[in-house]
């Protein structure tokens, strides 16, 4: 890096020095639409860091420490979301640095506040909750301790191309702002992003309830290939049980339908009527709101996680068009599509009992994981707690209801655990932590005998002279791990025992009350650590989340081979910026044409490989231009806001679906034609 100019006192404060990377032009500058001092930052595509160190701008008595604030205003004028990381590092007393990663999407044309409360830089929380303008969340790497905080580093990831962006000054304060919002609608009546047009863009409520009403009324095509009931291959035949299973015919692994076909799982993630986003503060950017009661009270929904009002643009258009009936006749439309389109699969996240009404197979994550009062890391419980035990035994009383059903294949016990995004020592941080805790109790009983009693040898090992027994280790011990590298070895043995538990109780009370259909297991995002295999024994398939351009086979083979088990891949997509959304997705194309291909070139290279034995699209319908929940609003749909469905992408997921099993049989070759990726945008 290379130091900048300092800044005049009347336009940034010097206060605040900062070095920049040589590729960024950094400039004084006033923040549009608002009326401070700001660095204009004018990056190339491949991005670029700027960091600054001290950070003396205090507003009142704030300083760092926990429940004050970081304020960084941004603003950012493109067609596209901005994707940047803030990254505190801060340095412990023995010299050792640690860094704290928030990455998080910025909606374009806005004069956001990036506002982090310094309290959540010791990573418990995974997502932050969303505010105006700033879109998702995701925070990684190593817990900091804002007291000991040196420096914050803006980095800007390479984009498709330039970026002008506008950094105001980085400022402490020991209260959360307002924040400011335009009078300005960026959302049209319909949910499509006012500031864009694009071809396929729905003009009004007329072109609108005409489309719909022409789509429901198209015959369903005949279903084309040598398929069973049930969607399997007719050409192969197992023994059939009457549930789903698996199988490796010596070749491959195969899931096997109730009539004994071999089976490969293509689906659609969240096939629902109503993806939804809050309106509470940013109400200004929408130009119509549906009202909340009459006949568009079900347009609004109310937030899982926080409770609050979310309307649904999509639910709105359907009522537009079908009325009263507006849910039934979204029903036969998408059951429709997924026949023409050749889904064998109502995938996860969809509406509930949707796969039985439509005679589809189907899956479906457990609604709720077990927990205890007491955490030690995120969302990782007490899993040696009887407390545990019978949460998981409650959790597991919900499938009881699909118990008798042939159409299910199975169920994933969660998604995405939040202490599974790093590679975390469970152990060492369960050593830390001051709650009196079952599985610390099960942790020293695991060093006493793995030391056969002996205290002494324990610290010698550790290199900690003042532990005279194991009791010792009852107390809060920080940062065990970096005793000595036998200190961590024993550390990471244990978190190895801890995953395989936090696994076992809750798979084990699921096979009692549900012995017919599959455990899909736990939806990995990614696997951090070989630890994270720990467990797969008990279930029936190890699944995983794999946001590539395609599946590698070596990574997919490696999973296989740890967790003894096929691979199921739960989500998967990309996206792209010509169809009026800001952002493309964790993977980027240039156009719906490219988005057929990459799903042609993912599932064909999917299917060819043998410890496979599904995988599903995320998602079915677009995102929110304002962003769901967590602040997503990528183009990842099937089908638009409008539920128009993108002709380029579903008639490439027509033609894959056609030579699936023939693909998987090794009968055919997967397609060649690598589709052009390009930089993700947003977040």
């Amino acid at each position: 890096m290379q130091e900048d100019t300092p800044m005049a006192t009347d336009q940034f404060d010097p206060a605040v020095p900062f070095t920049a990377s040589p590729s960024l032009a950094v400039a004084q500058d006033v923040m549009p639409g608002a009326d401070e001092p700001a660095l204009r930052v004018e990056a190339p595509p491949e991005g670029g860091e700027l960091e600054f160190a001290g950070l003396p701008g205090r507003v009142g008595n704030a300083s760092w420490h926990r429940d004050r604030y970081l304020i960084v205003p941004v603003r950012q004028e493109t067609d596209h979301s901005l994707f940047l990381h803030l990254i505190f590092t801060a340095r412990e007393a023995d010299g050792t640095a640690h860094q704290a990663d928030l990455a998080m999407g910025v909606f374009p044309g806005l004069t956001v506040l990036l506002i982090v409360p310094l309290r959540v830089l010791d990573l418990e929380t995974l997502f932050l909750p969303r505010t105006p303008g700033r879109l998702k969340n995701v925070s990684t790497g190593a817990p900091v301790d804002p007291e000991r905080i040196t420096g914050l580093t803006v980095v800007i990831p390479p984009s498709a191309g330039p970026q002008t962006i506008w950094l105001g000054r980085p400022r402490l304060a020991d209260r959360e702002p307002e924040y400011p919002i335009p009078a300005e609608p960026m959302v049209d009546a319909l949910g499509q992003w006012t500031r864009k047009s694009w071809p396929g863009k729905t003009a009004d409520e007329g072109e609108l309830r005409a489309g719909l009403l022409r789509r429901a009324a198209e015959p369903l095509p005949p279903l084309d290939g040598p398929f069973d009931a049930y969607g399997g291959w007719s050409n192969l035949r197992f023994k059939p049980t009457g549930y789903f299973r698996t199988e490796h015919d010596g070749r491959r692994w195969w899931l096997v339908d109730p009539a004994g076909g071999p089976f490969f799982s293509t689906g659609a993630d969240c096939l629902v009527p109503h993806m939804a986003g809050p309106v509470e503060g940013i109400e200004p950017l929408f130009a119509w709101l549906p009202p909340r009661e009459g006949e568009f009270a079900a347009a609004w929904l109310t937030g899982k996680r926080d409770g609050l009002p979310q309307v649904s643009f999509a639910t709105a258009n359907l009522i537009r068009a079908f009325g009263r009936n507006w849910l039934g006749e979204w029903e036969k439309l998408a059951g429709k599509w997924l026949r023409a389109w050749g889904f064998n699969t109502v995938a996860n996240w969809s509406l509930p009992g949707l796969g039985h009404r439509l005679g589809l197979p189907y899956v479906f994550e457990l609604q709720r994981f077990p927990t205890t009062r007491e955490c030690i890391f995120r969302d990782f419980p007490d899993v040696f707690s009887p407390e545990y035990r019978a949460d998981a035994a409650n959790c597991a009383v919900q499938l009881r209801e699909t118990v008798e059903d042939p159409l299910l294949i199975g169920y994933f016990l969660r998604n995405e655990p939040h202490w599974g995004f790093g590679d975390y020592n469970l152990a060492e941080m369960l050593l830390a932590s001051p709650k009196q805790l079952h599985t610390k109790d099960r942790l020293l009983a695991f060093l006493a005998e793995r030391y056969d009693g002996d205290a002494a040898a324990l610290a010698r090992a550790w290199r900690r002279s003042e532990l005279r027994d194991f009791t010792g280790l009852a107390q809060p011990t920080p940062g065990a791990a970096r005793f000595s590298p036998e200190a961590d070895e024993d550390l990471r043995r244990f978190t190895r025992i801890m995953i395989e538990e936090y696994v076992r109780v809750p798979a084990e009370a699921a096979r009692r009350e549900d012995p017919n259909h599959l455990n899909l297991g736990l939806r990995w995002a990614w696997v951090a650590s070989e630890a994270f295999y720990a467990g797969s024994r008990y279930c029936d398939v190890f699944s995983i989340n794999c946001y590539q351009l395609q599946p590698a086979p070596e990574e997919i083979r490696r999973h296989a081979a740890a967790a003894e088990r096929p691979v199921m891949i739960g989500e998967f997509h990309a996206g792209a910026l010509d169809v009026g959304l800001p952002s493309n997705g964790l993977r980027g194309v240039a156009d719906q044409r490219e988005r057929g291909r990459f799903y042609r070139w993912y599932v064909e290279h999917a299917a060819a490989l043998p410890e496979l034995v599904g995988a599903h699209y995320f998602q079915w319908g677009d995102q929110p231009a304002l962003g769901r929940f967590d602040g997503e609003n990528c183009n990842i749909g099937l089908v638009d806001i409008c539920h128009r469905p993108y002709a380029e992408l579903v008639g490439a997921v027509a033609e894959t679906h056609r030579r699936l099993y023939e693909i998987c049989a090794g009968l055919v070759q997967p397609v060649g034609e690598i589709p052009v990726e390009v930089p993700r945008e947003g977040f």
